[in-house]
């Protein structure tokens, strides 16, 4: 079953409380917090202002790999390992406890972001991805997918939708992110589940007097693009794309690092060893030259930031989607070309 709702925050709230009520029993002390485990790239705990405490009185056990990391740059998504070590940690904390930590005190559900956005696109391996599901059914902990980009990783896995949603409880999918249409978002689950999500749906104040301009724009989409064939073509020009301009662009290796090393989804994180003034010149001037942007948005590294120190001045998120994908490869590796030797003219002579 399936639930239709406003916005992807709504969504993945819903499904935290409808999974922790389901994990909790009527004699649980009310003091107690409901806890999620996640990454600590979640979309969650970055860019949701803390609404699993604020709004959920939710307490999160972030699973971190950041000193796994290669050269600050190629941090790992997570791994069966990590949660096996995050179980094992929970479990004897509970044992050490001088009280009960009760129902409510348990862990009830374990986030997977796929693709780990904020890593650049990396996915776990898929035989790790299963195993971690059954590890949760086996410590009676609920598995949810974030599924925002879920379309991009069914490419990356070369799987179906249906047998990489087989793994999950729950799962939650964007129909404005890697699909183009206007806002909406699905929350999937079993007839139990979905019929108590439609419930919290009414609390969030998500029924809408009319979600009908969206649901019709998100089907549309959907429709059109909603296949591993679409997704696939886009992760394909990426690596053909990352693969000829590391081979064929002279100096190229000097300003550019990509993350991960190689594209495992259509996106990929691109770091620039290079000032922010002086990317930004170089991009403009390649708009001006050429009509090519090589980025829209970028990120300034802080000073603060190791990268920094390494000369990474900026960092920058690259997809192949629709509009681009149609683009000839040729026009952008002269675009990538120019905007290069323009790095390699404005670098400081020392």
């Amino acid at each position: 079953d399936a639930v239709f709702m406003p916005s992807g925050g709504m969504a993945q709230s819903i499904a935290l409380l409808i999974h922790s009520s389901s994990s909790s029993s009527s004699t649980s002390s009310s003091s107690l917090k409901f806890r999620f485990a996640c990454h600590h790239s979640s979309h969650l705990l970055l860019w949701e202002e803390n609404a699993y405490e604020k709004l959920l009185n939710m307490d999160v056990i972030e699973i971190c790999t950041k000193d796994k990391h290669e050269n600050g740059v190629h941090i790992p998504p997570m791994r069966y390992e990590d949660v096996l070590t995050c179980f094992t940690n929970e479990k004897e904390k509970q044992l050490n406890e001088s009280h009960s930590l009760g129902e409510q005190g348990r862990l009830s559900t374990l986030i997977i972001e796929l693709p780990h956005r904020e890593l650049g696109g990396k996915l776990p391996p898929w035989d790790e991805v299963v195993g971690i599901g059954q590890l949760c059914k086996e410590e009676g902990v609920k598995f949810h997918c974030d599924g925002a980009r879920i379309f991009e990783a069914s490419a990356g896995y070369d799987k179906d939708l249906s047998e990489i949603a087989n793994v999950f409880d729950s799962v939650y999918i964007s129909f404005y992110k890697g699909l183009g249409s206007i806002s909406g978002s699905m929350l999937m689950g079993d007839k139990d589940f979905c019929d108590e999500a439609r419930t919290w749906l009414t609390r969030f104040g998500g029924n809408l007097y009319s979600l009908l301009p969206y649901a019709v724009d998100c089907w549309s989409s959907y429709k059109k693009y909603a296949n591993v064939e679409t997704f696939g073509r886009r992760f394909e020009k990426l690596q053909c794309l990352t693969k000829r301009l590391e081979s064929e662009i002279e100096h190229f290796a000097d300003f550019v690092t990509f993350d991960p090393p190689v594209a495992e989804t259509n996106m990929i994180h691109v770091y620039l060893n290079a000032s922010m003034k002086d990317c930004e010149k170089a991009r403009d001037f390649v708009l001006g030259e050429h009509g090519v942007n090589i980025f829209t948005r970028i990120r300034e590294i802080p000073s603060s930031d190791p990268l920094s120190q390494q000369g990474f001045g900026g960092k920058f998120e690259w997809t192949i989607g629709d509009l681009n994908g149609s683009i000839d490869n040729d026009v952008f590796i002269s675009s990538w070309r120019a905007f290069i030797n323009e790095l390699e003219r404005l670098k400081p002579t020392s």
